[in-house]
């Protein structure tokens, strides 16, 4: 058994030696920072940082483990694309994550778009090409606080009103744990929000926002109120939805999608002075009166006004009307079992 591990050490050992050495042959033209070509009128540089390469997840395989078409350097003809399934596939033998199942991404937005032959991401322009890193390094190109600058590059728009949220607030103060793109849209199976299987079709939004809103210890570390999930299930809202009216509000109807603010600024459509136009976008006739109401609220809780006598009223009157039936029958039962004895 000793032997064995002492020849496993040895064999990656000299993996390793062998795959820097074939590397450094790669780095004599490529680890020049101004190597490069011209290609359509445009300098396109071919440089690789040899100390961001050798820091990357990488860093243990050759160039020619993903460049597998260069047989001879230096290599006249430019590399084909790079697949990264070559690796990243369930049982494959280098130890590559799968924990991103490749079938999730093909069923994507950006997949489709590409398939059609539009500019959308693959792998390397999350990842990067030859800077991998685990997602938990704060130098890699996914690490948490980078996502919105990342999905900015092709969402502008969308990253300006997100810098404008309370999320973003909380990602500056370092509290991790602050929703960021990836964490409403998903990583890799990004889907549009018509499709029932998306993370963010309105039946499933507000099981997305419970993912960190009805988490008691999250939410009590960031001062924010916890939410149960039922008050919005138990909610008019919440019961239309379940009867598959996809146009009643739910969380991002109200609270907006990327500019999330809280109660109290003066910008948010649940500020007390905006809720009458936020209401306004369903209820026409909602008014300054909205306001005066109680939100997220269970119909048990005396907080959600008549609404919880109603509830509780009829609670008793059909429990009494039940006990009284059930009361009858069996009183029913007796009888007649006693007016059978009697004829016997």
């Amino acid at each position: 058994m000793r032997r064995f591990l002492y020849f496993a050490i040895f064999l990656f050992a000299v993996s390793q030696t062998s795959a820097q050495l074939r590397n450094e042959r790669c780095f004599v033209c490529h680890g020049v920072k101004n190597f490069g070509i011209v290609e359509h009128g445009k300098f396109k540089s071919l440089y690789v940082s040899r100390e961001d390469f050798e820091a990357s997840v990488h860093s243990k395989f050759a160039c020619v483990s993903c460049h597998v078409d260069v047989r001879v350097i230096p290599h006249l003809t430019k590399p084909q694309r790079i697949h990264c399934l070559q690796c990243h596939f369930e049982g494959n033998v280098v130890g590559a994550p799968v924990s991103a199942k490749p079938e999730k991404y093909k069923e994507s937005v950006h997949a489709k778009a590409l398939a059609k032959g539009k500019n959308a991401p693959d792998c390397k322009d999350c990842h990067t090409v030859h800077y991998v890193r685990k997602p938990e390094d704060p130098n890699s190109s996914v690490y948490k606080t980078r996502i919105p600058e990342l999905c900015g590059r092709c969402h502008e728009t969308v990253k300006e009103e997100y810098y404008n949220s309370i999320h973003w607030a909380g990602i500056q103060k370092g509290e991790l744990s602050s929703a960021v793109c990836s964490d409403c849209h998903r990583e890799h199976d990004i889907l549009p929000p018509e499709d029932p299987r998306s993370s963010l079709n309105p039946k499933n939004v507000v099981g997305t926002c419970d993912k960190c809103h009805s988490d008691v210890k999250l939410m009590k570390r960031v001062g924010v109120p916890v939410q149960n999930p039922e008050a919005y299930k138990e909610s008019f809202h919440g019961i239309a939805l379940k009867f598959g009216v996809v146009r009643a509000a739910n969380c991002a109807s109200c609270h907006e999608y990327h500019s999330v603010l809280p109660s109290r600024d003066p910008r948010s459509p649940i500020h007390p002075a905006n809720l009458a136009k936020t209401c306004g976008k369903c209820h026409p006739r909602a008014n300054e009166n909205v306001a005066k109401g109680k939100f997220h609220v269970l119909p048990g809780e005396r907080e959600s006004g008549i609404v919880y006598y109603v509830y509780t009223f009829f609670k008793w009157f059909t429990l009494i009307v039940l006990i009284g039936l059930f009361t009858h029958i069996v009183l029913d039962l007796i009888g007649h079992i006693r007016r059978k004895r009697k004829k016997e």
